[in-house]
């Protein structure tokens, strides 16, 4: 009898726990393509983002290829007046009844325009080399997209063209503690790779800058936020330089909590403004004193 009835429990039972592990494996399906969805829609934000940077560099190398057309088309137009006043030039020296006050007018005339056909040419060479530093920025920035792309994917940096620079962005969540602008080893490993990329882009000059919240500090080390972000900025440019980068051409910059990229009124927004850019810089040589025509 003891037999019989403990057959008959385990009968009644049996579909109880089939039934519980039905559930609990469509639970965990449910949890699965959650979460495959989550995935998709970061992936497409990351990739509309990266859509819009690209056209973005587009925009840029469109205008000032047009502005060059521009340019050229003003060029074309003054040697057709310039050998024109040249002609008219030689006409009034030969003709018998061409006043003094004439020739000498058309002289100025024809250095006045020599004067701006020359200023042109020049601006003409100093947009080509724009040109020719807008496709070096974007070849870089195609070229760091590419090898930093699991550091992209893990959430580690950012990359993006900010006011005509490659920004590579890294949360401080990665590289410092609250407070303290010593490198963690999560962090030390990110930057060994960023230093061995940037390392061979031994032409071009980078900036680290450190920005905090506008949390007020104040310990026996760092007086302000000013001290926190410029201690953790050097933190970074050390590193970068013992992985290779030239000192020569890198610099380090603290900002505070002066240039925020978003509200400090909440966690998320403190979060997003603690955190350190590693700046491409533009070719100075280039930009610096350039004056194009408008229009």
């Amino acid at each position: 009898m003891p037999g019989r009835f403990a057959w008959l429990a385990l009968g009644l039972l049996l579909p109880i726990f089939t039934g519980c592990v039905r559930k609990s494996t469509h639970e965990v399906a449910l949890a699965d393509l959650a979460e495959a969805r989550t995935e998709g829609e970061e992936l497409r934000e990351r990739i509309a983002r990266q859509e819009e940077r690209e056209a973005e560099l587009e925009r840029e190398l469109e205008e000032a290829e047009a502005r060059s057309d521009t340019l050229r088309t003003r060029i074309r137009e003054l040697e057709r007046e310039v050998r024109t006043l040249e002609a008219l030039r030689a006409e009034a020296v030969d003709g018998l009844n061409t006043s003094r006050q004439e020739v000498e007018r058309l002289q100025i005339l024809l250095n006045q325009r020599g004067s701006e056909y020359e200023r042109l040419r020049e601006q003409l060479a100093t947009l080509r080399a724009i040109e020719e530093e807008i496709r070096d920025r974007n070849r870089i920035y195609e070229e760091v997209i590419s090898r930093f792309q699991a550091l992209i994917d893990g959430d580690r940096v950012s990359v993006d063209i900010v006011r005509g620079r490659m920004v590579i962005q890294l949360p401080q969540d990665i590289l410092f503690a609250s407070g303290s602008a010593n490198i963690g080893a999560e962090g030390r490993r990110t930057l060994r790779e960023i230093g061995s990329v940037l390392s061979e882009l031994d032409e071009r000059e980078f900036q680290v800058e450190g920005h905090t919240d506008d949390v007020p500090i104040s310990t026996e080390r760092f007086s302000s936020n000013w001290e926190l972000s410029s201690a953790r900025a050097l933190s970074v440019v050390r590193l970068l330089i013992d992985a290779g980068v030239p000192p020569g051409n890198v610099s380090g910059a603290g900002f505070g909590e002066f240039h925020p990229v978003a509200s400090n009124e909440n966690a998320e927004g403190r979060r997003l403004n603690r955190r350190i850019e590693i700046v491409m810089l533009p070719n100075l040589d280039i930009i610096a004193g350039t004056s194009l025509p408008e229009g």
